[in-house]
């Protein structure tokens, strides 16, 4: 009875982990490391400039505002369990017609705590991280361990109405305090 049990219950166990799991063709993208992240250098034209979105992050999923604020002083904390807790942006269900087919064309991260070099260190940062767009993995960012912008450009994703770009950090730099990632700043490049 337990055999034919087990018989019945692995197919299903393999195949959910089999379409969680991301592909491992996946191409990984290594940023390109840029300018201090300074308060002063905050905000600027990216994807914002077509469309504001919904950011949530975490198990459960919960608002994440601050991922997105052009505040170099703020941070998202990954929760306690962070693998495989997503960063979610979820776009409006209605876009005018001319925002229909925005192109996303990369990402921007400030990656870790940035107020001190001690923050910088105590708390984990993110060391490579799984996008998607609507469910679909498309590439695997590789992040240096630095508190300058990293960019990530990448062929042109048509975004629409209801899409929704995910973010899940599949491995860290480990923190001296905290094994919880904490990511200052995203910016979603494109719109032009």
């Amino acid at each position: 009875m337990m055999k034919r049990m087990l018989l019945v219950i692995l197919p299903m166990v393999l195949a959910s982990w089999v379409w969680s799991s991301p592909p491992e063709n996946l191409p990984v993208l290594h940023g390109k490391v840029t300018y201090p992240v300074l308060q002063e250098l905050m905000g600027g034209c990216s994807l914002r400039c077509a469309f504001s979105w919904e950011t949530l992050g975490g198990t459960p999923l919960e608002p994440a505002p601050e991922l997105c604020d052009d505040d170099a002083t703020t941070g998202w904390m990954a929760p306690t369990e962070w693998k495989d807790s997503p960063i979610i942006f979820r776009l409006p269900k209605k876009l005018p017609a001319d925002c229909r087919d925005t192109p996303l064309y990369g990402i921007s991260i400030a990656n870790g705590k940035i107020q001190s070099l001690q923050d910088f260190r105590s708390f984990a940062r993110a060391k490579r991280i799984t996008i998607s767009v609507n469910h679909k993995a498309i590439a695997r960012l590789q992040l240096d361990d630095t508190w300058k912008w990293q960019d990530f450009h990448f062929s042109d994703i048509l975004l629409n109405q209801g899409d929704v770009i995910s973010l899940t950090i599949d491995e860290i730099y480990p923190g001296s305090h905290s094994q919880q990632p904490v990511i200052t700043e995203i910016v979603l490049q494109g719109g032009h």
